[in-house]
């Protein structure tokens, strides 16, 4: 076996064993680290409360301050009157937790805040911010008008409508829709939802803008704002969610046909699916109904509609007389 090899010897570059000379200019102190200082300081100050030890109560303290002090006059009565405060106040709290249990009053809760708290546009709508919505004239967002009727009595849809640069005049229909949503009378003491519709050629994708994002599609303007306002349009604890999606899918598509054979197929498909009772199976309106609702009428007039939608389509157009889940 070879023998290590020697490594050739370095001059010490720090050296840490140096002795420090200290100041005397400074008066001395103890070091507080010392195992031994809190007894020395213990002798030294009798008076001194080392932080180590436990603090009696206030309740303790009284009672060892009046014993030592039996001594002088009137002490001892004073002593016995604070027994008997304390025994009152033992039976007192007694009492009180014997009427939760009664009353069944959660002992963790013993007060409710927000009894007389107003309710705020935040408690209703959470976290979703004034929206505005980039839609072409030629593909107005129907599904507004339905929101608007739909949540008339929690919250003011209140939608103002403007015009982009890119469109010249507006259609007949857009007209017809802006004025409806313009003019929908409101509750004055419901909270606010802010929609800015502004009729931009944007092509058959509405444009919902978030703070910095964009939701291209009407169909997830709808999602969103299902999953972003509490239990309105809700649909992911729904027993129908799969067809739901499903729904919404087809919906998506439609809108982009340019045929009538492709218009055909898509509304045969949702004849089966909405045509069969399924507002009044369901006992509401869905966000399913509110998609496809925009998208046939985006691509049919009143007297076009399809014969398998016709009754859907007359109750969907009525929504704020049906019993609603808001």
């Amino acid at each position: 076996m070879a023998s290590q090899t020697k490594m050739y010897r370095t001059s010490r570059i720090i050296e840490h064993d140096l002795t420090v000379p200290l100041p005397k200019c400074m008066y001395p102190l103890k070091n507080i680290h010392s195992k031994d200082t809190g007894k020395e300081m213990a002798q030294e100050r009798p008076d001194h409360v080392s932080t180590c030890d436990r603090t009696p109560a206030i309740s303790d303290q009284v009672k060892q301050f009046l014993k030592n002090n039996q001594h002088v006059e009137g002490m001892a009565d004073l002593l016995t009157k604070q027994e008997k405060i304390l025994k009152q106040l033992q039976e007192l709290r007694g009492q009180i937790e014997s009427i939760k249990v009664d009353l069944k009053v959660d002992p963790t809760k013993t007060s409710n805040p927000t009894l007389n708290t107003p309710i705020t546009n935040k408690q209703v709508i959470g976290d979703i911010s004034d929206i505005v919505v980039n839609a072409d004239p030629l593909y107005p967002p129907y599904s507004l008008e339905i929101v608007q009727k739909l949540i008339h009595n929690t919250i003011n849809l209140r939608v103002t409508c403007h015009v982009h640069s890119s469109v010249s005049e507006l259609p007949e229909n857009a007209r017809a829709l802006e004025e409806t949503l313009s003019n929908y009378q409101h509750e004055d003491k419901l909270p606010d939802l802010h929609v800015r519709l502004i009729w931009k050629n944007v092509g058959v994708d509405a444009e919902f803008v978030v703070t910095r994002y964009t939701l291209r599609g009407e169909v997830n303007l709808l999602r969103y704002v299902g999953r972003v306002v509490p239990s309105l349009l809700s649909y992911d604890s729904d027993p129908d969610s799969v067809e739901i999606d499903s729904i919404l899918d087809m919906c998506y598509l439609f809108t982009r046909t340019k045929t009538k054979t492709e218009r055909s197929g898509y509304v045969t498909a949702l004849g089966k699916l909405l045509g069969k009772d399924w507002i009044a199976h369901r006992g509401t309106v869905s966000v399913a109904d509110l998609a496809a609702y925009s998208a046939v009428r985006q691509h049919f007039k009143q007297n076009e509609m399809p014969a398998k939608l016709t009754k859907w389509f007359e109750m969907v157009g009525t929504v704020n007389m049906l019993r609603h889940k808001v």
